[in-house]
């Protein structure tokens, strides 16, 4: 996460350099990144990565802290995951040591290390931070997430769940704000059993949810109390039942005739019974 940003910032210039660094040529590809970036790789957390990562900020030192986004992404972070509010103005006291570069963080080894790219930044903030423990432990967290996609899985097996065959003609942006109802409704609830014991904790499938039906479009539980079960008529098979036969009319004269040999058929099995 510490480095996300920095290395894009690293590949927009690679590709002024490789257009001559003529504007004319190379802002047009600049803006179709940027379109992706503004929207996906500029939040609170990148920013604060970026901002935290030494190897980063004290040779760009004064255009972040001019710019002012940077350090506003840390405290939106400080804000969101430090809820104890005198533990929020302790770590804002002893970013000032980060800052100016001193205590453990001037020392000539630190210094050393953080010219490194292939450093971890989290361990020198577990060496170098001593002297902003808080700090140190909230950089630790954030330079420690790694960058996935698992997210965007999620969010697939979601859309999976609300775009069904019988909801297929669902518009694009009814279906992204159920998605997003869906997902951020399993934050919540992940955020309040967060602190419970996790004997007590709820595991309840998605369609066994109360609270997803309108979503899902799926009851929950609603034919096994009842002791009925359905069938989807989108999944019946065809051809499953064979052709109907053809009735052939029978006369009285022919209905007298069958009826004599199904007699006589009775007597020579009696007559053969006795014989026995």
């Amino acid at each position: 996460m510490g480095f996300i940003h920095g290395c894009m910032l690293d590949a927009k210039k690679d590709i002024s350099v490789r257009f001559d660094n003529d504007k004319s040529r190379f802002l047009e590809v600049w803006d179709i990144i940027d379109k992706r970036w503004d929207n996906k790789l500029k939040t609170a957390l990148h920013m604060a990565g970026y901002y935290l990562n030494p190897y980063y900020y004290y040779p760009n030192k004064l255009d972040i802290e001019i710019d002012g986004s940077f350090k506003e992404g840390l405290i939106t972070c400080i804000s969101k995951m430090v809820e104890d509010p005198i533990m929020q103005e302790e770590i804002l006291d002893e970013i000032d040591h980060y800052q100016e570069g001193i205590w453990s963080f001037g020392r000539d080894i630190a210094v050393r290390q953080r010219k490194n790219k292939k450093f971890d930044p989290a361990k020198w903030w577990m060496n170098h931070g001593t002297s902003a423990p808080k700090l140190r432990n909230l950089a630790a967290r954030i330079l420690g997430l790694t960058c996935s996609s698992s997210a965007c899985e999620r969010n697939w097996s979601v859309f999976d769940q609300v775009h069904t065959k019988r909801r297929s003609r669902i518009l694009h942006d009814k279906m992204s704000d159920l998605v997003f109802i869906k997902f951020n409704s399993k934050l919540k609830d992940k955020k309040l059993n967060k602190r419970k014991d996790p004997i007590e904790k709820q595991v309840v499938d998605v369609l066994e949810d109360d609270e997803n039906e309108w979503i899902t479009s799926v009851v929950p539980n609603g034919d096994e109390e009842q002791g009925t079960s359905t069938i989807n008529p989108l999944k019946r098979k065809r051809g499953v039942y064979g052709k109907k036969k053809k009735m052939i009319p029978v006369t009285p004269q022919e209905d007298l005739l069958s009826a004599s040999e199904s007699d006589d058929d009775e007597d020579t099995d009696m007559s053969s019974g006795s014989d026995m």
